[in-house]
């Protein structure tokens, strides 16, 4: 008969470290890379007679090889990956997870090799490096790919315009006008979001780094970094940070109005998987049109 030994993770872990021998020749197992689950056996004499079965039709798993596999230690079913503790290894019966963050690379390694912090009946152990994903384990993905994943999931959206005199009025030339926006989470940020897969977790961060106003009257941009200052009931003067003053009127402009453009620009940074990155920068635009009208001068 086949003798099955049980092992049980303790639920207090403490950390020691795992001899490299433990763990220097893969086993043969049935956990091929890209399977969410497998069959493993831990066996000490022979294999014969088809396990538990009686008929040993099956080999351990129910409706033949068309049915989903499973990892088992002993006489215990166990999960192939865990999101918590990672892939486990039929060579010594650890789990192991991608290190966060990672450690500067075992000298001589592989390019390819990284870091995994094991789980065993003992407890945690110290990061063990491997130059090939542990047996049983799928390499994690490129950083920068998950990290786009993430980006992908979020909404950078265009500014908020706003600007005074409001649009539905008029302006004069020669007075202050004050330009600003709203600064709501999807059209300034900051957003967060993290993405993970395979053991790997990618942050990104999302946040406005400049505002910039074209006013359609040939001037030069207006450069607003803060987003400008919302304008006070009554107020009579400039803008502190954020204004312009017409000098022409928009009448020769089609719809006699001036087409004024909030632009802004997003940066994009990621971080995980001991690399950091930026991807390009995002431009989102808002317009609004402006009449502005000549400052009638009355004399007697």
């Amino acid at each position: 008969m086949l003798t099955r030994r049980v092992l049980a993770l303790t639920a207090t872990l403490f950390v020691l470290a795992v001899p490299s021998a433990a763990v220097a020749d893969p086993p043969i197992t049935e956990c091929p890379p890209g399977s969410d689950s497998c069959h493993i056996i831990d066996e000490d004499e022979d294999t014969g007679g088809g396990g538990d079965n009686g008929d040993g039709n099956n080999g351990g798993n129910e409706g033949g090889g068309g049915g989903e596999r499973e990892c088992t230690r002993g006489e215990e079913v166990v999960p192939c990956y865990d999101p918590i503790f990672g892939w486990f290894n039929q060579a010594d019966g650890c789990y192991y997870k991608l290190t966060e963050p990672q450690h500067p690379p075992k000298p001589g390694g592989s390019p390819d090799g990284a870091w995994y912090t094991p789980t065993c009946a003992q407890g945690v152990g110290l990061p063990v490096w491997f130059d090939a994903p542990p047996a049983g384990a799928e390499a994690p993905p490129d950083p920068e790919t998950l990290a786009r994943r993430a980006f992908a999931e979020i909404t950078l959206r265009a500014p908020d315009l706003q600007i005074k005199p409001d649009p539905n009025g008029a302006g004069l030339v020669g007075l202050p006008v004050w330009l600003w926006v709203e600064r709501g989470l999807e059209t300034w940020g900051p957003i967060f979001n993290s993405e993970s897969d395979r053991g790997l977790t990618v942050t990104i961060e999302a946040r406005v780094n400049n505002l910039t106003f074209d006013l359609g009257d040939g001037s030069p941009p207006v450069s607003c970094p803060g987003g400008g200052t919302p304008y006070p009931k009554g107020a009579t003067g400039p803008s502190p940070d954020c204004g312009h003053v017409f000098t022409k009127s928009s009448k020769q402009q089609p719809g006699q109005k001036f087409t004024v453009t909030a632009t802004t620009t997003w940066t994009v940074t990621w971080s995980g998987g001991g690399e950091i990155g930026t991807f390009e920068p995002q431009i989102r635009e808002a317009t609004v049109g402006v009449r502005i009208n000549e400052l009638q001068v009355v004399t007697e």
